[in-house]
């Protein structure tokens, strides 16, 4: 029985977001659509073919976080706010989700961008 609990505890460890104590649900890629937004969080990933946003925010829930995207994401819109990236996005919630409202998320990796288009674009 101790060697069971020992191994519940050992895999709550290593899985995604669970070291962080926070997060709702497991960890996983979305294909969509990052930008920059007016409001909190205004960093927001719209994904493909849903009518969701999630608000990306840093590791502890701050929507105002110094470390939001990871630097492959961050070096495109270094003094252009004007674009939108398309890629894969892996991403770890911190609440459940709920409808009607905007899922606050942490992102701790991306691949496989598109491309970058100019707001309003669709992909």
């Amino acid at each position: 029985m101790k060697l069971l609990a020992a191994l519940l505890v050992l895999a709550l460890l290593v899985s995604d977001g669970a070291a962080w104590g926070h997060a709702a649900s497991p960890c996983r890629w979305v294909h969509g659509r990052l930008t920059f937004g007016n409001g909190s969080p205004w960093v927001r990933i719209w994904p493909h073919g849903t009518h969701r946003l999630l608000g990306v925010v840093d590791r502890e829930g701050n929507p105002e976080g110094d470390r939001l995207v990871p630097d492959a994401v961050a070096a495109p819109w270094l003094g252009n706010h004007d674009l939108d990236v398309w890629g894969d996005f892996r991403v770890c919630p911190i609440e459940p989700d709920r409808a009607g409202h905007m899922r606050r998320v942490y992102m701790i990796a991306a691949r496989r961008f598109i491309g970058l288009s100019p707001k309003g674009d669709t992909h």
